[in-house]
């Protein structure tokens, strides 16, 4: 929590900031709230320029994840060193793990053994959290652009587009005079209901429902020799409240049930 405190802090400072800006230097920043259409063209910009221009070669890169069971109960510890190749078109990441004595990985088997691959919420406390925020034109404020306000600043050759939706996510995006991103940031402006099933013939294998209670989630860019863009730096925190699980044998008797379960986790992806 603390870290999620923090990071919503610098967010609301940097805004404070902008104002201030704006107040004491206006002949070298403009703010100007934007039409619907005009963001549509911008985000449509962005996202064909991250697709064409994002470097799709493999690169090292660091993975840290934790994961806890209420604020202390450690079920996850990963610092590991991994080759990362993204294809965003088609929305394909490879991410293999490879040698090095610093490798270290951790996973409480008394808790996760209980479960099956499809079921568990390791997928949900590791890979999600990855893949969903790797995926870059795929995050909810560049598509479903209806629903958010936008709000644009330009300063000394870098915009930041601001945005918010009382539903979903408040935060900015930063890119360049060719709309190559530079940075974004997000936060969960109000906790969010998730549900989970899979059926199997007519069958209930399991059902599980919860709360994503916080989201903060900030990423920044760079470019490689060729001027292609790349992910530097990824980190991201989340809480998962009563989360609440019950799979069922073939006659659709309860065999495994997690009550109001809370989760914390938290991803760090740097670039070597």
């Amino acid at each position: 929590m603390k870290k999620y405190i923090l990071l919503i802090a610098v967010f609301f400072l940097g805004l404070n900031s902008y104002a201030q800006i704006e107040d004491t230097d206006m002949e070298e920043m403009v703010i100007e709230r934007i039409s619907k259409k005009n963001i549509v063209e911008i985000i449509e910009d962005i996202k064909k320029q991250t697709y064409k221009n994002y470097s799709g070669d493999n690169a090292k890169y660091t993975i840290t994840q934790e994961a806890y069971l209420g604020k202390t109960d450690t079920l996850i510890h990963i610092n590991s060193f991994y080759d990362i190749s993204m294809d965003l078109k088609s929305k394909k990441i490879n991410k293999v793990k490879t040698s090095n004595p610093k490798n270290k990985e951790y996973q409480k088997e008394s808790f996760f053994s209980r479960y099956s691959n499809n079921d568990s919420p390791l997928y949900w406390l590791t890979e999600v959290i990855l893949r969903k925020n790797i995926n870059i034109p795929e995050l909810d404020f560049l598509n479903n652009i209806n629903d958010y306000q936008y709000i644009r600043t330009t300063e000394k050759g870098i915009t930041t587009i601001t945005f918010f939706t009382e539903d979903y996510y408040e935060g900015f995006f930063k890119y360049d005079q060719k709309y190559n991103l530079v940075e974004i940031e997000f936060y969960l402006t109000k906790p969010y209901p998730i549900d989970h099933s899979q059926v199997n013939n007519g069958k209930q294998l399991f059902v599980k429902n919860w709360i994503l209670n916080a989201e903060v989630v900030r990423i920044k860019f760079k470019q490689d020799k060729n001027g292609k863009i790349y992910i530097d730096r990824l980190t991201a925190y989340e809480e998962m409240r009563d989360y609440n699980f019950e799979k069922y044998d073939s006659k659709g008797a309860v065999i495994i049930k997690d009550n109001n379960l809370n989760f914390n986790s938290s991803l760090i992806i740097k670039r070597q």
